[in-house]
C-alpha cells in the first residue's frame, strides 16, 4: 500500500497546517519547547475506540504533528489503547509518531488478524461487510454454527494475531517490556517551558493510560498504573498485554486472561489500593474491551484548574445522538450495549462543559468499525479522515478562551466551597 501520509489530497492538507503553524496562527498549549527556530507545543491526547476505525486516529495524530503539537499523556480504549501504546513505543516524547505509525498501517494486512478457524473467520468477515447478500440470514446461521466456539471460548478469534503484531511493531523500536518502554519516555521534553512564566516545567504528572474492564471482579482498570494487580513482576510484562486487553471486543476476539493471580505474593494489599477489591483474589482474570465501560476515557487527565497543557480527544463518529427505533430484540439489545459504553463518558462531559471544546469528531459513518477486510482505499479514506478533521479542529480552538473559561470554572468551584 502507498505511504498514506504522501498521498496528495492529505499532503494538500498537511501543507496548509505546516504553513499555518509557521505564521504562529495555532495556539494551542502553554507547555512549549522552543528549538531550531521552531516552537512545539504539548498537550495530553485521548483516543475512542472503534475497531478498524483506528486508522483514522492515526491520521488525526499525524495532522497535529505538523502543525508542531507533541504528547505528553496518550490514553484511549479499545483501538485507541492500541493506538496509544504504539505513539508511545515510537520514541521519546520530543519525538513525531505520525510517520510511523502511518507506515505501521501501510504495511497492515488487516485480515490477518482476524485468525479463527475457517467458519469463525466466515462469520466474521460478514460483520464487517454491509453490502453482502443476505447478510442478516447468513450472519444467524454464523452464530448458530458457532455457538459452541461462543459458549466455549466466548470468541470467535483467539486474537494471538493481534498480540503478536503489537509485539513486533515494538520491539521494531526496542521496546519489549514496561521497563523499555518505561525508559523511552521517562524524561519530559529537554527545554520544556511555561509559555507564561518562562520557567521550565520540572514536573508534570503524565503518562501511558489504557483502559480496560477486568469482567471476573467489575474492575475499571487502567495500565499500567493497575498492572502490580495482575503481574508480580509488571517491569518485565510485554505491554501488548495491555493493549490485548484493551481491545477484546466482545464475541468477536476471545477475553485476554491472566492466570495465577491468587499466587501472587503481597497482592491483596495492592487489589485494596489500586482497585478497592477487598474480597478473596480470583485465581483467573478475564478481561473484556475497555469500550464496555469507557470508550472514549477522556477524564483520563483531568487536571483541576488551568492546565499548563489541554487534554485533547479524538472521537469516531459525527457530532450527534439521535433517537433510535428499538421494536427488535437485537436492535434492543445494541442499543443496550450502547448506552451503557458511552454512559460514563457522556456523564463526564456533561458535568465538565469546558472538555467539549477539546474534542473532534472524525466522520466515520461510511464505515464498518469491523471491517478486517477493507481496501486500500478505505484505509486511505479513513487516514484521510482523521487528517480533514484535525485541520477543521485547530482553525476553530481557541487556547487563551478555553483558559478563561478554566479560570472561571475554577473560582466558581473555590467560592462554592
Amino acid at each position: 500500500m502507498p505511504n498514506l501520509t504522501k498521498d496528495p489530497s492529505v499532503l494538500e492538507i498537511t501543507d496548509k497546517i505546516a504553513k499555518n503553524a509557521s505564521s504562529g496562527r495555532y495556539v494551542v498549549s502553554d507547555a512549549i519547547v522552543r528549538e531550531g527556530g521552531r516552537e512545539y507545543q504539548y498537550v495530553d491526547l485521548v483516543l475512542e475506540g472503534g475497531g478498524t476505525l483506528g486508522i483514522a486516529l492515526v491520521g488525526y495524530i499525524h495532522a497535529l504533528e505538523q502543525a508542531g503539537i507533541r504528547f505528553l499523556g496518550i490514553g484511549g480504549s479499545s483501538v485507541g489503547a492500541i493506538v496509544a501504546l504504539l505513539a508511545y513505543s515510537c520514541g521519546g516524547r520530543d519525538e513525531a509518531k505520525g510517520e510511523k505509525l502511518a507506515a505501521m498501517v501501510s504495511e497492515l494486512n488487516l485480515s490477518e488478524l482476524v485468525d479463527g478457524k475457517f467458519f469463525a473467520r466466515g462469520l466474521s468477515r460478514l460483520m464487517g461487510n454491509r453490502h453482502a447478500r443476505l447478510r442478516k440470514a447468513r450472519i444467524q446461521v454464523g452464530i448458530l454454527i458457532n455457538l459452541p466456539l461462543l459458549f466455549n471460548r466466548f470468541g470467535l478469534n483467539p486474537g494471538d494475531k493481534l498480540f503478536e503484531w503489537i509485539t513486533a511493531k515494538m520491539a521494531e523500536n526496542g521496546v519489549r517490556t514496561l521497563e523499555d518502554l518505561n525508559k523511552l519516555v521517562a524524561a519530559l521534553p529537554k527545554g520544556l517551558t511555561n509559555r507564561e512564566t518562562g520557567e521550565p516545567i520540572t514536573e508534570y504528572d503524565t503518562s501511558l493510560r489504557i483502559v480496560t474492564a477486568d469482567i471476573t471482579t467489575s474492575t475499571k482498570v487502567v495500565f499500567p498504573d493497575m498492572a502490580a494487580m495482575y503481574w508480580q513482576n509488571p517491569d518485565a510484562v510485554n505491554p501488548a498485554c495491555f493493549a490485548r486487553a484493551a481491545s477484546s471486543i466482545p464475541g468477536f476476539f476471545q477475553p485476554f486472561t491472566v492466570e495465577g493471580i491468587s499466587n501472587l505474593i503481597g497482592k491483596s494489599e495492592k487489589w485494596e489500593q489500586l482497585g478497592n477489591f477487598t474480597g478473596p483474589l480470583p485465581n483467573r482474570v478475564m478481561f473484556a474491551d475497555g469500550g464496555l465501560m469507557s470508550n472514549f476515557p477522556i477524564d483520563l487527565f483531568k487536571r483541576i484548574g488551568v492546565p499548563k497543557a489541554p487534554t485533547f480527544g479524538a472521537r469516531l463518529g459525527k457530532n450527534q445522538r439521535t433517537v433510535k427505533d428499538t421494536d427488535k430484540l437485537w436492535v434492543y439489545a445494541y442499543r443496550l450495549f450502547t448506552a451503557l459504553q458511552h454512559y460514563a463518558d457522556y456523564d463526564f462531559i456533561y458535568k465538565n462543559q469546558m472538555y467539549r471544546h477539546l474534542i473532534t469528531y472524525i466522520n466515520t459513518d461510511r464505515y464498518n468499525w469491523l471491517d478486517f477486510n477493507m481496501d486500500e482505499a478505505k484505509m486511505l479514506g479513513l487516514f484521510r479522515e482523521g487528517v480533514f478533521a484535525a485541520h477543521k479542529f485547530l482553525d476553530t480552538f481557541d487556547w487563551a478562551q478555553h483558559k478563561k473559561q478554566r479560570t472561571a470554572e475554577a473560582e466558581a468551584s473555590r467560592r462554592s466551597c
